[in-house]
């Protein structure tokens, strides 16, 4: 892998903590969170064995942690977000003909010694009834630490694709340091609507379940080697026949990589090395290394759709999305969110224990999150249309004066 794991390392330093340095009423902010459910330095991933669970526990001796998966989410309906005015958004904002099914599979890769947890989103029929309420839950060593209701259905019965066509265009999707496969749901139960598959592996070592390791820079650093690999393994699976075992027929011309943060750079590392990724959208993209965004970009060719945040203290709008725009070849297009911060761009704005690491976004008095959740809904649509189904009608929705008239948005492009 060109440039790793040396050039990479500092990509993989962006710790959830780090955030907050600096900021006094943050470090008290921060110190109170570790004080209730321990140090991430300090703490010990849960591995099934009650010493591991000792080293991180706050519970006064409980043995094992405290899972809660009593959840009621009857009812949960897709978030259409904020109304938009008309225009050639307002189909895309909507939610798409299809209902959403959502199931959780695992995926062993022998040849590295990882089993993946993996999240599988898919359209189903509108009138379907199958499968059963949803939530997500986030499971870690110290218990569940919340759940998340959702419209899409789980272990729902998969639509079938038209049949003049190959099969479902697909959609990868990374998660973020210390994130979850599903910690943009919003976007990949979206895209769903409109008839995507995405799929989301949990970067294993690197995600909210393991505390233990968030603060450990030779676990960062071998997350930077681990996640491309991780993506393209798990593309190989999803275009075998049976599509790792979910029966869901993939179009293997029509597929994409997204992600934020880390996983915005695990996108374009990704792209670079499996053209088999035709289209690229990284949500607020990370590079700790100055050279790091001509690295990731002008290697690539294939189409980009790049998004930043004009308040993003943890991935700087300068320093990440603009670098890599400026650099990548055309077709691309770079959308910064007037007021918008890092979380902004995940469905964490409603996991307490998530704000309370990473102070950045999640503010409706500055912006609310849901309006950015919006645009990245609309705008990355359109740009699968365009790129993926080559729907050059979806060129008016990208046309930088429609983007502008979104509100809270500036636009490059350059078609």
């Amino acid at each position: 892998m060109r440039g790793a794991p040396g050039t990479w390392a500092a990509v993989a330093s962006l710790v959830i903590v780090a955030a907050s340095c600096g900021d006094d009423d943050a470090d008290a902010r921060d110190a109170g969170v570790l004080a209730d459910i321990g140090s991430l330095d300090d703490a010990a991933p849960f591995d099934g064995d009650a010493a591991g669970l000792d080293a991180a526990r706050t519970d006064g001796g409980r043995r094992g942690p405290r899972l809660n998966h009593d959840a009621d989410c009857d009812g949960a309906a897709l978030d259409a977000g904020p109304a938009v005015d008309g225009g050639p958004s307002a189909a895309l904002l909507a939610s798409g003909p299809y209902s959403v099914g959502v199931r959780t599979i695992t995926m062993l890769d022998a040849s590295r010694g990882r089993t993946l947890p993996v999240e599988v989103w898919y359209p189903i029929e509108r009138a379907s009834t199958s499968g059963t309420a949803n939530a997500y839950f986030l499971d870690t060593s110290l218990g569940t630490l919340a759940h998340l209701c959702s419209a899409a259905r789980r272990d729902a019965v998969p639509s079938a694709p038209d049949p003049s066509s190959d099969g479902w265009p697909l959609v990868v999707f990374s998660h973020g340091f210390g994130g979850i496969r599903f910690q943009s749901f919003f976007l990949t139960e979206h895209l769903a609507s409109h008839g995507h598959v995405v799929v989301a592996p949990d970067h294993v070592g690197n995600t909210l379940a393991d505390l233990g390791a968030l603060g450990d820079d030779a676990a960062a650093a071998q997350s930077a080697v681990d996640r491309p690999l991780d993506v393209r393994f798990v593309l190989d699976r999803m275009l075998e026949p049976d599509a790792a075992g979910t029966g869901i027929a993939i179009d293997p011309a029509r597929v994409a990589v997204s992600g934020h943060s880390f996983g915005a750079w695990t996108s374009f590392e990704s792209a670079r090395l499996d053209r088999r990724l035709r289209v690229v959208v990284p949500l607020a993209p990370g590079f700790r290394d100055p050279s790091s965004p001509a690295i990731a970009a002008e290697l690539m060719s294939q189409p980009l759709l790049v998004f930043g945040a004009s308040e993003d203290r943890t991935t700087p709008f300068d320093e990440g999305a603009l670098a890599a725009y400026e650099v990548a070849p055309a077709p691309k297009q770079l959308v910064r969110i007037e007021g918008a911060g890092h979380l902004d761009f995940s469905d964490l704005c409603q996991v307490e224990a998530a704000r309370a690491f990473i102070d950045d976004g999640c503010d409706p008095a500055v912006l609310d999150p849901a309006i950015v959740r919006d645009r990245v809904k609309v705008l990355v649509l359109a740009f699968l249309r365009r790129h993926l189904a080559g729907d050059v009608s979806a060129d008016a929705a990208l046309a930088c004066d429609a983007v502008v008239a979104l509100g809270n948005v500036e636009c490059w492009r350059e078609p």
